[in-house]
Order: C-alpha cells, then structure tokens, then sequence
C-alpha cells in the first residue's frame, strides 16, 4: 500500500482500550454476579479474549481438557495461563501468528513455581497445563513484564489461599498498577508491604457496570503525526489514565509540540522547534516505533532508551525499525541500551516490510509525513490486532 500524508487536521474518538477491556472482560468472567461493560473494542485482541473465555464457560466442571486459542494476543496467552485454572483442571493454550513462533518462559516458569504440571515445545505454544497449585507463598521475577504478573493476581484473587507475592524488577510496573486499579473496582482487597503484596484468596468479585477507557496507544500515531505537522482534537481519552503510553505526552512537549485539555478533549499542535528529546521506553515499549518516527522529524540527536524491551514482541522491533531508518537514510548508533537517531527531518521515500506488525505499521503511515514521495508498505492487515479503523482514520485526518 502506498502512503503520502500532508498534514494532520481534524477530530478522533479515541478507539476503545484493548488492555483495559480485557482486563475488564477477565474480571467480569471472575465475578460473582453479571457485569455490564461499555465501549468495548472490536480489535482481535478483545475478541481473542472473548472467544477464549466463552471456551472456558462452555468447559467449566467438565472433566475434558479445555483447548484455548488466544489468537495472536499476547496478554490472553499470559492472563488466561492463570485464570483458566479457575475454571478447568487441564487445559491447553494455543495461537495463531507471530505469537507460535515466540518462547513463554516466564510464564511456563511461574506456572511451575505455583506447583503446576507443564508441557511444551522448548518454551514455545502449545502449553498444556494440568495438576493443583500446591505453593501460595512465591517470589516472582517481573523482568521480562508485567503480564504474567497480572494473570498470576487475577487468578490468585479467586483462588483459595493464603497468598504472599513478592515481586522483583517489575518491568512496564504500570500495566500492573492497572490491573490492581481494576481489581480493586471490583472489590479486591489486599496489604502491600514494599513490593510484597498478602491476601486471602476465593474473594467475591463484582461491579454492575463497567466502561473501557480511550486507548493511549492507538492514539499515540496519530499524536506524534499531529506533533510534526498539523493539529488533532481526540475525545475519550482520560487525563488520569494509568496507561503507561500517556507518557508520549512527555516526549511530545520535549519535542516543542503543544496540547491544552478542554474539557473531556486533549488539543495538541504540531512543534515549530522540532528539538530532539531523550526517552526512556522501559515501561512502554509499543511506544518504540513511533518516537523512531518523530526522532527522524526532529533537528538533531534524539535517544530512545530501553530497547532490551522490543525483541520478543509481535515482530524484532528494534532491527525492524533499525532496517526502516536504514531504507529511509536516517543516521543511527545503538550504545548498550539505547539508540541515538540523527535526524534532519527529512527521509527517503522507501519500501517497508511491516513484518505483521501493527505498530511498525502505524509508525510507518506517519512518517510519510517526512518524505517526498509516498512511503510503500507491503502490509498493513495487522492493525486489526489493535485498532482495525486505523487506516481510515489515517486517511481521513492527513487527506493521504
């Protein structure tokens, strides 16, 4: 598909939050008494999430292994580990995608470590689970992410026990802070000491009604777009959000970009400066490809950290964009953990391999911003795993 955008202009409704809704679609199926929730997206990730749970009602207390397919969602894969063991015995986790092709460890090894049967391809899907949780009292390494981590705190907080976690070099800290915001909405009750979190499990989970936040990540694109030329008005979006990406909005104004809140609307403008900034991506990594993007549209050398972080995603993240800089003429240096890119704000147009990449697809339609001509991805179907009206929406505000 080729891509020539000119500048940003008009309004978006921010799509619905895939993290938040499936952590509220995890919960409602944990709750005690039904659960009413709104905006929830049409992304394939939720409806992974959804599929995979009506498996799981459909096989509660029946004596068959139940078989759960989450898609290309990693979050499923990794919550769903846990929380099936509330509902089936023995159960087998499977996908489709990029996810077959990368390894689970973290995960298998908390699986383990509560006491749980396993069975593998050398890390990789299908994993088959099966036996009882024997160990309530775990100390759990978070260095490879929170997601694992969560999943362990859904199921533990249904699960009969004394538990006592303790969790150790948490990465993306706030993804997890969310789902503890989540549970704790619907009635979750726990004492943290440091980074020790007691509870007593088999709690009474509820919460009538329930709405999805406006998704930060899906925005930040068309954000960083409106940031280097044009202006962009998106609704639904909260100012309190404990979504790691809201943190785009630092980077954005150490580039020179103005936003003002208006009522329930977040205005930004494209920046006049264009200065470099230095970011760190630890705690949010989806965030890698677009500031790539405003890196290049920026006059001078900006540093993004924390690219340990981008490997075992839906694609190698730092050696697909590093491929991109490469195509588009874009000076770079990477020193241990970051990247340092020279960027004059300008690029070649290029041809792109997305790589199945929902991200590397949304940060390759903005840059076309910077170039002469029309930037050429070879696919762009990805993006239903997050944010199926991308494109459109794209189209519509750059006039591309």
């Amino acid at each position: 598909m080729k891509l020539k955008a000119r500048a940003y202009n008009g309004h978006l409704v921010a799509p619905a939050s895939k993290s938040h809704g499936q952590r509220l679609l995890l919960l409602a199926q944990l709750s005690t008494q039904p659960c009413q929730i709104d905006n929830l997206g049409t992304d394939r990730d939720t409806q992974a999430m959804k599929n995979a749970l009506a498996i799981l009602r459909s096989n509660e207390n029946s004596a068959q292994r139940a078989l759960i397919n989450v898609g290309e969602s990693g979050f499923a894969l990794r919550t769903l580990a846990f929380v099936a063991h509330c509902f089936s015995a023995a159960y087998q986790l499977t996908g489709r995608g990029t996810l077959m092709q990368r390894t689970h460890w973290a995960t298998i090894h908390l699986l383990e470590q509560l006491g749980l049967d396993l069975a593998h391809q050398n890390g990789q899907l299908p994993i088959e689970v099966s036996g009882s949780i024997s160990n309530t009292i775990l100390e759990v390494d978070g260095t490879e992410g929170s997601q694992y981590v969560s999943g362990l705190f859904l199921m533990a907080a249904k699960y009969p026990g004394n538990w006592q976690i303790t969790i150790k070099n948490l990465n993306s800290a706030a993804y997890f802070e969310m789902t503890l915001a989540t549970l704790s909405q619907f009635g979750f009750k726990y004492q943290r000491n440091g980074a020790t979190y007691t509870f007593e499990g088999a709690q009474d989970l509820s919460c009538p009604k329930v709405q999805v936040e406006g998704d930060w990540s899906s925005v930040a694109a068309h954000l960083v777009g409106a940031a280097i030329h044009g202006k962009i008005n998106i609704t639904g979006l909260q100012v309190a959000s404990l979504q790691p990406d809201q943190n785009l909005l630092k980077a954005l104004s150490d580039f020179g970009a103005n936003f003002v809140w208006e009522n329930d609307s977040l205005i930004l403008a494209e920046s006049t400066d264009k200065k470099p900034f230095d970011f760190d991506c630890t705690h949010q990594p989806d965030l890698f490809p677009v500031l790539v993007v405003l890196a290049c549209s920026a006059t001078g050398t900006s540093t993004l950290r924390g690219i340990h972080r981008l490997k075992n995603k839906e694609s190698d993240r730092l050696a697909v964009m590093c491929e991109a800089l490469t195509a588009w003429g874009v000076s770079y240096q990477i020193k241990g953990e970051q990247i340092e890119i020279q960027g004059t704000g300008q690029i070649k147009s290029a041809q792109i391999n997305t790589h199945n990449d929902h991200r590397i697809v949304m940060a390759c339609c903005v840059v076309s911003l910077l170039s002469p001509d029309a930037q050429t991805l070879d696919d762009v179907e990805s993006v239903e795993k997050s944010y199926p009206d991308f494109i459109a929406d794209f189209l519509r505000l750059t006039e591309a």
